[in-house]
């Protein structure tokens, strides 16, 4: 007897292969690095064979950008981070206060919990092989368009401080959103996750929400200065 598999069926099942395989080259990647990974060992962890990975990412380096934006976006649906629902409550918290928490919960830590690791294997990957430099070089302009956004999405908000200008807010979450942060205070000073989402809050809080000191405030800069 012929069994029909349907449309949707035949779906699902494909994006349990591409997950499956995208998970074990995670696995791989983080274990081995760039240069210790392979299509066949990543075949054989996601328990496919290589021409299945091959035929749904062609290279090496086209499946590690799959794992970057895995780890970056939490999922393999092809939503762009700044269109996603952590993005759209971030931009409709009431203030400044609420939108730092929201920041900090979901991008500072949610995104770098997932993705530094992964991102240590590239930045380190990248001095030789310039295919992964080429991915290197895309995450840094992805960070510095997702400090960008978050700085213009604090200065909406009314209780912003009028001495924090956009390039000091951008400045400030380059380093909060920076792989190397997380790693640094994670693996470094031993904080867990959670505890790296609190200090997050609490330098969101000292360097976006706090009044200036008696030095700053004698120069007169602000927000409203720079307009």
């Amino acid at each position: 007897m012929e069994v029909t598999v349907s449309r949707p069926q035949r779906a699902a099942a494909a994006a349990r292969t591409r997950e499956a395989i995208v998970t074990a080259a995670t696995d791989v990647f983080e274990r081995l690095g760039w240069s210790g990974a392979t299509m066949r060992g990543i075949a054989d962890q996601a328990g496919v064979s290589v021409k299945t990975v091959e035929a749904l990412y062609r290279t090496k380096a086209e499946l590690l950008k799959q794992v970057i934006d895995y780890a970056i976006a939490g999922d393999l649906r092809p939503v762009p981070i700044l269109a996603r629902e952590s993005v759209a409550a971030i931009e409709a918290a009431a203030d400044a206060t609420a939108m730092l928490d929201l920041h900090a919960r979901h991008h500072a830590r949610g995104i770098s919990e997932r993705a530094a690791p992964i991102l240590w294997v590239v930045e380190h990957a990248a001095p030789a092989h310039p295919e992964i430099a080429r991915l290197w070089a895309q995450n840094s302009d992805n960070r510095r368009t997702g400090a960008r956004w978050a700085a213009t999405t604090l200065l909406s908000k009314p209780d912003v401080p009028p001495h924090i200008t956009q390039r000091y807010a951008e400045e400030v979450f380059w380093i909060a959103i920076d792989p190397g942060t997380y790693r640094s205070l994670t693996l470094g000073r031993g904080l867990s996750p959670s505890g790296y989402e609190t200090w997050i809050r609490d330098f969101y809080g000292k360097m976006l929400l706090a009044n200036p000191g008696p030095q700053i405030a004698r120069t007169g800069t602000s927000r409203h200065s720079h307009r």
